[in-house]
């Protein structure tokens, strides 16, 4: 039996879609400012700890672009501009703004232990209350102090004084939040940069936008997926992809000084074409989920129920063409996305995921010379629904791999170089989600905006001169995932709604051209069938 260490590798991947609307000086929703301040920085602040743990942190191209426009040019958003102006000079829509959107934190880890934060929210519920101007003050500030990590808090007295004292807020008290969020959004690249120096961390990139770039490359894929319903005009702009590819590049080399080796496609989206898009481009490496690798193992010999019960297959490398490939492991990734925030005791939490890598590791030890469990997942919306944003979990993980014997952490970059990669004849389509792209494509809604980008990339295409960079900067924009995966998924607000159409008018604007009624109707109860089309 082989006595090597199993690999463990962790990917966490940070992505936020586009926040501002066309011509706005701010930012409309916070969460490049939030989740910089928390997760972007309280993430590397744990690797930072661990001497001997290593990890991937995988960004968007277009979340750092922001990150970056916080950091030097102190941008700012709805949110916060709301946050520092005085409640007695808030209007009513204002107001009702902060008392609708700012408990948009998770309830359980938040609201329900502050006493002060429970009695606002209980009294939001309550029909016709009236929020006085200290009320709202205070919840300016409880809001935003949810959005600190753990660490910054335990090393700043003035946050912990805040925290304490619970309620009767000032102005000064929410100047000094403000200000603290950016001195830690100015920290954030400076503190990755020097992980990464020390290789402590590897780098890897989503193309700019967070396209679907099997969708991008061309929605004919669709026709593997028989049960979805097609739509009605076809969108294949394999060009796109590359664009998309190459401006991520771009911004991490300006930002780290390195071209960067391997991906974590948008949603884990790959097809046959995109892998030798990533391989045109000179990649060295992309992660995709497990069930990738069940589908482009399957024959017509063997049966995908039969390749699925064999998960092994799961924990070695693999290689496409000249791309190395790693599928992550979807039972683990999801239990620490989805389940043991669920735990009252984290740290027991993180010993069942020690326990599932010990079991793996003796299962596999006389399999392949070089194992590997591969972790990918989302590395900030899970954290806020862990007891005290996951830094126990996280740590005692961190500390148990870092002493252990039977295991080592490693980057995707690292384990290519010694791994003996197993051929695959063939890469099948397919996301994270169902294996397919059921999310982005297929329903009337999603099948509605792939019409839209189609009539409005066959304007564009017809355009020459003016405004055309920024035509295209902006349709770039429409290409990214999130605005469909809100029209599956709850968007309760529709902010992402909002944003959307808001960029498809700006460019009919732009084009000089009148905006489709179909459009200013919203088109949601258009049903967009192959055999459908909006009229005109």
């Amino acid at each position: 039996m082989s006595t090597s260490p199993t690999n463990i590798i962790f990917l966490w991947h940070m992505h936020q879609p586009f926040y501002k609307f066309p011509q706005k000086r701010f930012y409309f929703l916070p969460w490049v400012r939030l989740h910089g301040t928390k997760d972007y920085y309280g993430m590397a602040r744990l690797v930072k700890k661990f001497n001997k743990v290593k990890v991937t942190f995988n960004f968007s191209g277009i979340l750092l672009n922001q990150l970056l426009d916080y950091i030097d040019n102190n941008a700012e958003d709805y949110y916060s501009i709301l946050t520092l102006k005085n409640p007695r000079y808030l209007t009513r829509k204002e107001k009702s703004f902060i008392i609708e959107r700012f408990f948009s934190v998770n309830f359980e880890r938040f609201i329900r232990p502050n006493k002060r934060y429970l009695q606002l929210y209980q009294k939001k519920l309550t029909p016709k209350s009236q929020f006085s101007s200290q009320e709202i003050q205070d919840l300016q500030v409880l809001f935003n102090l949810c959005w600190f990590h753990p660490y910054t808090i335990k090393e700043d007295k003035n946050l912990k004084n805040l925290i304490d004292k619970e309620k009767s807020y000032t102005q000064e008290d929410k100047e000094y939040i403000i200000k603290k969020q950016y001195i830690i959004l100015s920290q954030i690249i400076p503190l990755y940069k020097k992980l990464l120096r020390e290789g402590r961390i590897e780098i890897s990139l989503t193309p700019y936008a967070h396209p679907i770039l099997p969708l991008i490359y061309d929605t004919e894929i669709i026709e593997e997926f028989p049960y979805l319903e097609k739509p009605a005009v076809r969108f294949s702009y394999p060009n796109d992809c590359r664009w998309h590819i190459d401006k991520s590049q771009e911004i991490f080399k300006k930002i780290f000084d390195r071209k960067i080796k391997g991906s974590w496609p948008a949603e884990g989206g790959i097809s046959a074409d995109v892998a030798k898009l990533y391989e045109e481009k000179k990649f060295n490496w992309i992660l995709l989920d497990e069930g990738i690798l069940f589908k482009s193992l399957t024959t017509d010999y063997v049966s995908r129920d039969l390749i699925e019960k064999q998960r092994h297959l799961i924990y070695r490398g693999y290689k496409y063409r000249d791309l190395n490939l790693l599928f992550r492991d979807r039972n683990l990734s999801d239990a620490i996305s989805f389940i043991y925030q669920g735990w009252d005791d984290p740290v027991f939490a993180a010993n069942d995921l020690l326990e599932h890598f010990r079991r793996i590791h003796y299962h596999t030890s006389s399999m392949f010379k070089e194992r590997v469990i591969t972790i990918a997942m989302d590395g900030e919306n899970a954290w806020e629904y862990y007891k005290n944003n996951g830094v126990e979990f996280l740590e005692t993980v961190y500390s148990c791999l870092e002493k252990s014997q039977f295991f080592t952490t490693t980057t995707p970059s690292r384990f290519c170089t010694k791994q003996v990669a197993e051929k695959l004849e063939k890469i099948s389509s397919g996301s994270w989600i169902n294996s397919d792209f059921s999310v982005w494509i297929g329903s009337k809604k999603n099948n509605f905006n792939w019409y839209i980008l189609k009539k409005l990339r066959d304007l564009i295409d017809k355009r020459k001169g003016e405004n055309l960079d920024k035509i295209k900067e902006y349709f770039y924009i429409l290409e990214g995932s999130d605005w469909n995966w809100w029209n599956t998924f709850e968007d309760v607000n529709g902010d992402f709604r909002k944003i959307f159409l808001s960029y498809v008018k700006e460019i009919y604007r732009l084009l000089n051209k009148r905006v489709p009624s179909y459009i200013k109707n919203e088109g949601g109860k258009i049903a967009m069938g192959k055999d459908e089309k909006p009229k005109e």
